[in-house]
Formats: C-alpha cells, structure tokens, sequence
C-alpha cells in the first residue's frame, strides 16, 4: 500500500463517528470506520458483529470491486474503478435506511 494522499470523510453512517475514504498513492482505496459495528448496534450484538457480519461482501456488491476486509474497522479496495468513491459514498450514506434506521 502506498501514502494517503487524500482523505474523503462519509456522513450518514454513524453519528457518533463517522467513516472515511483514504485514497491512497498506490490507487488502492481504504474505507477507514471508527467503529465497526457502529456506534447505534446494541451491546448484545457486538461480539458476533450482528447484522454487520457480511458487510465487506455487501460493499463489493454495491461498490462492483473485491473488498478485503482486514480489521475490524478497516476495509482496503486494491483495484477501484473509476467510479468506485461515489459508489461507496452511496452505499454508506444509504446503509442506515436499508437497515429500516
């Protein structure tokens, strides 16, 4: 992975801290999260992630390129296409609503 070169925040997701795009100078893009399950999950479905359990692969799905999960809140795209930022701007500021939120 190279240097982050620019950083792209995400609203609509978590008010308690919300994601970021870091694109970075190899042309690899990391979706950052500050809390993965966010924030609004209740304690009970913490530890097994809850409905968040397949979140990388809805995000492939919705982004159209492979998501690598790494860590817990860390989430790397090695070959974005050209519209892969707006595609993820979509599915994260639309997750919430999908969720019935």
């Amino acid at each position: 992975m190279g240097e982050v070169i620019r950083t792209i925040p995400l609203s609509g997701f978590d008010s308690a801290g919300e994601p970021e795009i870091r694109v970075m100078s190899d042309g690899s893009l990391c979706v950052v999260f500050n809390f993965m399950p966010p924030s609004f999950v209740p304690d009970e479905e913490l530890d097994d992630l809850g409905d968040f359990k397949h979140f990388d692969k809805e995000m492939e799905a919705a982004v159209g390129a492979p998501v690598l999960w790494e860590d817990r809140e860390f989430f790397l795209i090695r070959a974005p296409k050209p519209d892969t930022v707006e595609q993820i701007k979509h599915f994260i500021g639309n997750y919430r609503s999908k969720l019935g939120q």
